[in-house]
């Protein structure tokens, strides 16, 4: 019985797979076909065009209206007269096309590539649609872009560099590989939008969206995203030295391998952020939130985490040497072997952490709280530990060889083997 029944699940796989491949073999064909009547006739409205290879076509006065030429490559088509009212140019390659004296009235070209595209006076573009083929061809000038509507426009390598596009709409735009650097665009809308190999030094993005958008290897060195929105935003390989993002949020964004030497995230929320291998070195990180994220392989080698919440973090081969931590929340965390020799540690909360064999050595652990937590064969010589709060932590095997216990809270502790200040050993 059973293996009737997957027999038969196979069958009607198989028979929709074949179904599939009929269905585009014969929309393949219908579009052949169609590309055949418009190269012989150019008389083709309504027509169904979807990504047909059209390059060089001589198209002059051609009818096109209403046609569906999604993704079509017309570079380099003459297109001179034509009549492409309402035709679908979403995608289309439109670069090195001649357009002088068309007719694209409520055309719908988003993402379509105007680079090098010709059009004259008598051309009917509407006038979103010629400032994106200026931006792309001649450049930002000196356009005030203040509130543009520049949604889903392809301005793939355009310079755009100290533009004023303040509260303008770049949501699923393509900005890849342009020139943006000393651009102001504070509260603009880049949702969805794509920066990808950007050059965007300097550029000024305060209370910016920027959710769900692609920022991959961008150059954001220098930038200012203070308050902006980055919910899971793409910053994989992003360079954003120096850059300010105090109160940015960062919530499930992907920082991977991003470059953030000496920046500023102040403040800034990056609960479930993915921040593999990333480089933190010097970065300024008050109580900063990292709830949830994965800092496996991360450099925080010299940053300021004062007061901010490491809390349900993954930190298996991160570098902590050399952290100022007062304050800091790390509990519940698995820092086993973890160095953190000479850090700053007053006031850290590290309640039920595992510091088994971690190096804190001449760390300053004035005040911490460790409550449940393990420490045992820990390396916590010359420590500071006035005042800590030691209650029912493991300290079997420890080295506690000249740390200052003065004050510590030692209630319930387990010392089997450890060292103790003065040198003596505790028997178990």
């Amino acid at each position: 019985m059973n293996c009737l029944v997957i027999l038969h699940s196979r069958f009607l796989a198989v028979m929709m797979c074949l179904g599939w491949l009929l269905a585009a073999t014969a929309a393949q064909a219908a579009n052949e076909s169609q590309v055949k009547r418009l190269k012989e006739t150019r008389q083709c409205e309504g027509c169904d065009l979807v990504n047909a290879n059209l390059r060089g076509f001589f198209l002059e006065q051609a009818n096109l209206k209403g046609a569906n030429l999604r993704g079509a490559n017309l570079n380099g088509a003459n297109l001179k007269g034509a009549f492409l009212k309402q035709a679908n140019l979403k995608g289309a390659d439109l670069r090195n096309a001649n357009l002088e004296d068309a007719n694209l009235e409520a055309a719908f070209l988003e993402g379509a590539r105007l680079k090098n595209t010709t059009i004259s006076d008598r051309t009917v573009l509407s006038p979103k649609w010629q400032l994106v083929r200026s931006l792309v061809n001649q450049g930002i000038g000196n356009q005030d872009l203040k509130e543009a509507d520049l949604k889903q426009a392809n301005l793939a390598g355009a310079d755009l560099r100290n533009a004023k596009l303040e509260g303008a709409n770049l949501s699923e735009a393509n900005v890849e590989e342009a020139m943006v650097s000393g651009a102001n665009l504070s509260k603009t809308n880049l949702q969805k939008s794509s920066f990808f190999l950007s050059d965007l030094r300097t550029a000024n993005l305060t209370e910016g969206n920027l959710k769900q958008s692609s920022f991959r290897s961008t150059d954001l060195r220098g930038a200012t995203l203070e308050k902006a929105d980055l919910s899971q935003i793409d910053l994989t390989n992003a360079y954003l030295q120096t850059a300010n993002l105090s109160s940015a949020t960062l919530n499930n964004a992907n920082l991977t391998k991003a470059q953030l030497t000496q920046a500023n995230l102040t403040q800034a929320k990056l609960r479930n952020a993915n921040l593999f291998t990333a480089d933190l070195r010097e970065a300024t990180l008050t109580q900063a939130e990292f709830t949830g994220s994965n800092l496996n392989g991360a450099d925080l080698s010299r940053a300021d985490l004062s007061r901010g919440n490491l809390q349900g973090t993954r930190l298996e081969g991160v570098r902590l040497q050399g952290m100022r931590l007062k304050g800091a929340k790390l509990t519940d965390l698995n820092l086993k072997g973890v160095d953190l020799s000479g850090n700053d540690l007053r006031d850290a909360d590290l309640s039920n952490t595992n510091l088994s064999e971690a190096s804190l050595k001449n760390t300053n652990l004035s005040s911490a709280i460790f409550q449940g937590a393990n420490l045992s064969k820990a390396d916590l010589s010359g420590a500071n530990l006035r005042g800590a709060v030691l209650i029912q932590v493991n300290l079997n095997g420890a080295n506690l060889l000249n740390a200052d216990l003065n004050g510590a809270v030692l209630e319930g502790a387990t010392m089997c083997n450890a060292t103790m200040p003065d040198g003596r050993k505790v028997k178990c």
